[in-house]
């Protein structure tokens, strides 16, 4: 109750002083931060009863926040329009609240009719979460958001509605007991010879359509004995998957997209804007010789050097026209996931003063690790040939603040519907591509989802540490 009283105690302060508050932020997003003892997000998410729940942690965990409710909502179901959206966030953040975000996702594909399994996400979604438990890696903070309506005659209503959800809150530090249901069902859309046949079909145009590669995509739906507990599957994943973004979208109690990427679509800090490329793909070895042999492996293979070398040509071009000055690392470096390695690149530059995000996203989206090369040739294909909707599978998925951003690209991941877990995972198809090889390559890139229910003790799971190793 103390910590109650103490976080209780700092937003009626705030409220009080209203008088003093300067009138440019009247209509924007407030926040009051409170100070706390350690208090483990994820684990915190889970054990709260609301119905919308965010949460977030950036590849190093020097950052991670989890948030419930929401304060206000960007969203829509039309295909979205950069210079309105990022105009909407822009307008209700301000530089005396530099750590208010908001936080969601944009859909892969932008069209007027929204696949059922997506509805709830639209076509693009923002939210600043009511209440959030974020650490720093050092130190941890419970914050409160709300709109600064000074002038409405329901300012100091909103106090009150505020200490009434805050009272609801589990500020506990228990742990929760975590139980997978029984899987009972799985399908793979498309199948095995429909894939085989969609990578036949895709070679065969490439000289037509002028292809130099085309990332095809898979859904595996498992099905369950009962509804999936989204903040619990997270919690299971994040220790096996370092070096990754983890995140959680949840809608309503039965719906979530949730994943663990490796893949930065950009950072952005006032003017330095950092991405990567990551392309060309190896499982991990059941050993450190029989790993290093896999590595050498991508190292070597033509196949996987001109995947990768393709998104990082993509990538000069692009910064070259957002960029006045633009580095890029002369080697590859080999990324060491839980079950997979991929080749990278790191790449990052000044912007020019006139860009903003709402020309920095749909320049670097879809990047051609997700997509292909040309782009639009690329997707107007994977529109033909995939038989599901991407949603927001390989699309922008971050947070935006006053002078800041960040985005990852939401691959590793899957879609929490009630008793189902829709899992995608894509390969890149390049001339020379194998059907089985790339069958076998997304299997072991959803295998830290299936795995989770194929190990006789999930809960049990211990972590293991990736890294980042230097190639030649």
């Amino acid at each position: 109750m103390d910590l109650y009283l103490k976080i209780a105690s700092q937003i009626k302060q705030f409220f009080k002083s209203d008088e003093i508050i300067p009138l440019e932020i009247e209509g924007k997003i407030l926040r009051v931060e409170v100070q706390i003892p350690n208090l483990e997000p994820l684990n915190w998410l889970a054990r709260q009863t609301s119905d919308i729940k965010t949460y977030w942690s950036d590849r190093h965990d020097r950052f991670r926040v989890a948030g419930i409710g929401t304060v206000d909502t960007i969203s829509g179901d039309l295909p979205i329009s950069y210079p309105d959206v990022f105009g909407q966030l822009r307008q209700k953040l301000s530089s005396l609240f530099p750590r208010v975000r908001y936080y969601g996702g944009i859909g892969f594909s932008q069209n007027n009719s929204i696949d059922p399994s997506w509805k709830l996400f639209g076509n693009y979604r923002f939210v600043v979460p009511r209440f959030e438990i974020w650490t720093d890696g050092t130190d941890t903070f419970f914050a409160c958001n709300f709109l600064g309506n000074f002038r409405s005659a329901q300012w100091h209503q909103e106090l009150d509605l505020i200490l009434d959800e805050l009272i609801q809150l589990d500020l506990t530090q228990l742990e929760i007991e975590i139980e997978l249901p029984l899987q009972i069902d799985r399908s793979d859309l498309p199948n095995r010879s429909q894939w085989q046949q969609n990578i036949n079909l895709a070679l065969a145009k490439f000289a037509d359509l002028n292809l130099e590669k085309i990332v095809l995509a898979r859904r595996s739906t498992l099905t369950f004995t009962k509804n999936l507990q989204p903040q619990a599957l997270l919690l299971l994943l994040q220790p096996h998957n370092a070096h990754s973004y983890h995140f959680c979208f949840q809608i309503d109690p039965t719906t979530a997209f949730i994943g663990t990427s490796p893949e930065r679509l950009y950072y952005r800090q006032d003017r330095l804007l950092e991405t990567e490329a990551i392309a060309g793909t190896r499982q991990r070895g059941i050993s450190t010789e029989i790993d290093q042999q896999l590595s050498d492996e991508l190292r070597n293979s033509p196949k996987d050097l001109h995947e990768h070398q393709l998104v990082v040509n993509n990538l000069q071009v692009i910064l070259a026209q957002l960029c006045h000055t633009v580095s890029i690392d002369r080697h590859s470096a080999i990324l060491k996931l839980h079950k997979v390695q991929h080749l990278y690149t790191q790449c990052q530059g000044i912007l020019r003063a006139d860009l903003t995000d709402a020309e920095i996203l749909p320049q670097l989206h879809p990047t051609p690790a997700v997509g292909g090369v040309p782009r639009t040739q690329a997707l107007k294909l994977i529109q033909e040939l995939e038989p599901f909707a991407r949603g927001w599978y390989a699309a922008p998925v971050g947070w935006v603040g006053y002078d800041d951003a960040e985005f990852a690209v939401a691959i590793r991941s899957g879609l929490v519907d009630r008793d189902r877990l829709l899992l995608f995972a894509g390969a890149g198809i390049v001339t020379g591509s194998q059907s089985a090889a790339e069958w076998t390559e997304i299997e072991n890139k959803i295998r830290h989802f299936t795995d989770l229910f194929t190990a006789p003790n999930p809960a049990a799971f211990r972590a293991n540490r990736s890294h980042i190793e230097q190639s030649g």
